[in-house]
């Protein structure tokens, strides 16, 4: 499959706009041929992004539903393995850090430098239960509600928890990631409104997301990419989203299998 030009993300901005657009509406917006058109329309299908239809193109639907944790906990370890990794090498000693839902969150209570002295607070009970008997690392586990499909803990009470605490450093998950609207999203509306709760707690916040996440959109806006904060991902990030990311500012880090040694840590 050809490389990600810009103008491939400029068609599925297009259409995230419009919903529907025929070739010689594209060609005519974009200033190319229509025979270019229908080459990066073959392409955009190929990568999943839109479906043609006559004489035209639709967008696919990107809204993504909760999957359950076992689903999710198969999907794509190694470049959790890696965006964990980095984001483990970002943390120094005696931090106090949350540590958010998802599958990458667990990686990344596995991978926690065994030099470094922590407080981890978590509503994840997968974190909790690696970090059992660790020692250096004291464990504040969030009450709350206890998720139909995940071991994650929300609700009011976890809300009130978050709210008495601060934090260095809070390391976010994301269901999804729509890198032109610097937006990323959870597909279940308490572990969203926790995410924006510890933001507002945090000095540093990290988002972790592989690039399968991209290009997506799920429930409801869990944050919104800042000069202040880090996402790190995985190297195989589409290069439209990349420029989309570096105009919001926020450091943008892509893990590899060669960033392993530990990165500066947060200030």
């Amino acid at each position: 499959m050809p490389p990600p030009t810009p103008r491939h993300g400029e068609i599925r901005n297009l259409l995230a706009e419009r919903g529907r657009l025929s070739v010689e509406e594209l060609a005519g917006l974009l200033r190319v041929t229509t025979m270019t058109i229908r080459r990066d329309l073959s392409v955009l299908e190929k990568a999943g992004i839109l479906t043609r239809t006559h004489g035209g193109c639709v967008l696919r639907s990107p809204f993504v539903k909760e999957a359950p944790f076992s689903t999710k906990d198969r999907q794509r370890r190694e470049k959790k393995y890696l965006v964990a990794r980095e984001a483990a090498g970002r943390l120094e000693q005696g931090n106090n850090v949350y540590l958010d839902t998802g599958t990458t969150a667990v990686h990344l209570a596995r991978l926690l430098p065994t030099d470094l002295d922590l407080r981890v607070f978590t509503n994840n009970l997968r974190v909790a239960m690696e970090l059992f008997g660790r020692q250096g690392v004291e464990v504040v586990v969030f009450g709350g509600v206890l998720a139909e499909n995940s071991p994650d803990l929300t609700g009011e009470l976890a809300l009130a928890r978050v709210q008495e605490f601060r934090v260095d450093v809070a390391v976010l998950g994301a269901d999804a990631v729509d890198s032109h609207r610097g937006e990323f999203y959870s597909a279940d509306l308490g572990t969203a409104l926790l995410s924006r709760a510890v933001q507002k707690q945090a000095d540093k916040t990290i988002v972790v997301a592989d690039s399968s996440k991209f290009g997506k959109q799920s429930l409801v806006v869990a944050g919104r990419f800042a000069p202040e904060m880090t996402l790190i991902t995985d190297s195989e990030l589409a290069e439209p989203d990349r420029t989309a990311l570096e105009a919001t500012g926020a450091e943008i880090v892509y893990a590899t299998p060669e960033t392993h040694e530990r990165t500066p840590s947060v200030s």
